[in-house]
């Protein structure tokens, strides 16, 4: 199988923008392939707090593709990375995970979802030792399809099994009765999947955020893109119409959650709230669950406790409001989704809370998710280039935003900057100079070796030797910044021209209209 043609596109992509990263496992004997562009890692910084080690192309396609990915605010897949895995053991993957976090510049997921094998687990564990592995269930499910073609009807009692229960004795007592009504106590497959039932049964990790707004199965980012006749000539223009399909849908998404207004069902202040704050897939998740409050009576216990629910769905809620309001579900559908669940709603209704707590608004799952907030530049003090410009293109993008809503805010912000950049020019021709100069004089007498003896001639070319070494960085970090300046003017070219199409697109609906 030959790699020629990603590789050639990896070291194009990474020609064309330093930020762009691929790393080889062995350049020589190519084993794993791993590759991020900007805006993964900028995914990531947004929306981290999950990731999902998406392993199913490997026995569904020619190639074998894998990709790291997410869930962004609308609850779509989100990238943060992609891999060509040609080599299956444990340290490969340990390396893959490795490449991935260090191109990522953050902290680490606190939760994984990944194919249940050994080996991933073992290689995730080593890299991630403080996350929570979590088997995905799809891919349980499709290894288990041997079982459900065999014993008609033991699907859907499986997954009820599985997502219906709500404690650890129930979902025991449940996993034993299906198993034994359908005789599959010899079936090795389900046995093994059941010895580590902590990594997958809801009832197991249901305290820990997994960022799925729904338990039905999701498309992963590459369904449709990637299938059984891919091969490697086409898996990067795949990848490409792939990433641009959802990069159009999240667009979308944004614009109608931004510019649409759901419709309320009552008139409650709370809801009302939500509809203002949460993206419409994140809205209407909550108002499903808000919308349940009167069917799920609230019995006080104590003065603290409550127990909620009906027809033998009773959980049980702690809620306190001495300092500030808080509530805690037995369900934890709040810790799982990030979404309050109904119980609690029914509880602060009974409880007279009119308005969300501000705990209970995820960032994540607002219209807000994406705004980077204060900017600090102390990260670039401390971190490499590569960071530095993550940060300016984030801030960038920001402007690029602004400066698009209208032609004269468009001249508005070229004008600044052009003024940004002769800022930038002057502060990189300053630092030039000031570190040629301000390094390049060392009085000779200061000078001394080991013996005693000082050696002016010896000391002067070694401060020509680190003068010319340290010119030889600030040439390469102004040829950077040109770059940078060059590629955020072509952002706002790029917007002009995309403002441009769009005013034809509305003058010529306008036309239609009127004709």
């Amino acid at each position: 199988m030959s790699l020629e043609h990603v590789l050639n596109y990896l070291k194009r992509k990474h020609l064309e923008n330093p930020s762009f990263s691929y790393a080889l496992e062995d350049e020589d004997n190519v084993g794993n392939v791993f590759w991020a562009d900007p805006t993964c890692r900028l995914n990531y910084t947004h929306f981290g707090d999950t990731l999902v080690f998406d392993t199913t192309y490997l026995r569904n396609s020619q190639v074998p593709f894998a990709a790291f990915t997410g869930f962004n605010h609308h609850g779509h897949p989100l990238l943060f990375g992609c891999a060509l895995i040609l080599n299956q053991s444990q340290s490969s993957f340990a390396w893959l995970f490795h490449s991935w976090l260090q191109a990522m510049s953050s902290p680490p997921p606190p939760s994984i979802t990944l194919e249940p094998d050994p080996v991933i687990h073992l290689a995730a564990s080593q890299v991630f030792p403080q996350a929570r592995l979590r088997f995905s269930l799809p891919l349980i499910m499709e290894k288990l399809a041997h079982v459900f073609q065999s014993h008609p009807g033991f699907q859907s009692e499986f997954l009820s099994c599985v997502r219906e229960t709500e404690t650890v004795a129930e979902f025991e007592g449940a996993w034993d009765s299906v198993v034994r009504r359908y005789c599959l106590e010899e079936d090795h497959w389900l046995q093994s999947i059941y010895n580590v039932r902590q990594q997958w049964v809801p009832v197991f990790i249901k305290d820990t955020f997994f960022g799925e707004l729904s338990s039905e199965n999701k498309n992963s980012f590459f369904h449709g893109f990637v299938d059984g006749s891919t091969t490697m000539e086409m898996v990067m223009a795949q990848y490409e119409e792939a990433v641009e399909s959802w990069r159009v849908k999240e667009l979308r998404a944004d614009y109608e959650s931004t510019n649409s207004t759901p419709v309320l069902k009552t008139a409650s202040p709370m809801e009302k709230q939500a509809a203002g704050v949460y993206t419409r897939a994140a809205f209407l998740k909550f108002q499903e669950e808000f919308l349940e409050i009167s069917a799920n009576p609230v019995s006080k216990m104590s003065d603290s406790t409550y127990r909620v629910g009906k027809f033998g769905q009773v959980h049980t809620v702690e809620f306190e409001s001495l300092e500030e309001v808080k509530a805690n579900c037995s369900c934890r559908m709040f810790e799982y989704s990030g979404i309050v669940c109904r119980h609690i709603l029914a509880v602060f209704s009974a409880r007279n809370v009119f308005t969300l707590p501000s705990r209970y608004l995820l960032r994540r799952w607002t219209k807000d998710a994406k705004s980077s907030g204060e900017f600090s530049n102390s990260g670039c003090q401390e971190s490499s280039l590569t960071v530095c410009y993550d940060n300016l293109r984030q801030e960038a993008t920001k402007y690029v935003e602004e400066g698009a809503k209208s032609i004269q805010i468009y001249k508005a912000a070229v004008v600044a900057l052009d003024e940004a950049a002769k800022k930038v020019a002057a502060a990189s021709s300053k630092t030039r100079g000031g570190v040629t100069n301000g390094d390049s004089y060392q009085s000779d007498e200061t000078q001394e070796t080991a013996n005693g003896m000082y050696h002016p001639l010896q000391c002067q070319g070694e401060k020509e030797r680190t003068i010319l070494e340290l010119t030889a960085e600030l040439e390469r970090t102004g040829q950077r910044c040109e770059a940078y300046r060059a590629n955020l003017l072509s952002i706002l070219r790029d917007m002009e021209e995309h403002k441009f199409q769009l005013s034809l697109k509305v003058q010529n609906a306008r036309l239609s209209l009127k004709e």
